[in-house]
């Protein structure tokens, strides 16, 4: 999987085929400006490599909509997301990029969105 080129894109956003992001959550991640979305069969399958690469890319944020653990179709696409994704952090971190530019949520299905940058 390969992130596509930003051409001023504002995020990038990662996302779980069983949720569908919604424009409000989309704005609260994002503001406002140009997404590209990428659906993927499974959150799982989103790697530090493709995260990083949308920093790389030029993408202002990067952000993975995960399905919640107790909802997760596989059993473990969230928990292997939520370890790229803090692998990703400490990568970011240590290359000296804004970490802010990264973001994780995860939504158990049926219930509010929540992540651990603190949106709702």
């Amino acid at each position: 999987m390969t992130a596509p080129r930003s051409q001023n894109k504002k995020g990038l956003l990662f996302y779980c085929t069983r949720l569908i992001p919604d424009s409000e959550l989309e704005y609260d991640i994002f503001g406002s400006g140009d997404i590209v979305r990428i659906e993927i069969p499974c959150s799982g399958r989103v790697g530090i490599g493709e995260i990083m690469q949308g920093i790389a890319e030029g993408y202002e944020k990067v952000a993975v909509l995960s399905c919640g653990e107790k909802s997760c179709l596989h059993g473990f696409g969230c928990t292997e997301a939520k370890k790229a994704y803090e692998k990703a952090i400490k990568l970011a971190s240590v290359a000296g990029v804004d970490t802010d530019r990264l973001v994780f949520i995860e939504q158990d299905l049926g219930n509010s969105i929540y992540n651990t940058n603190g949106l709702k």
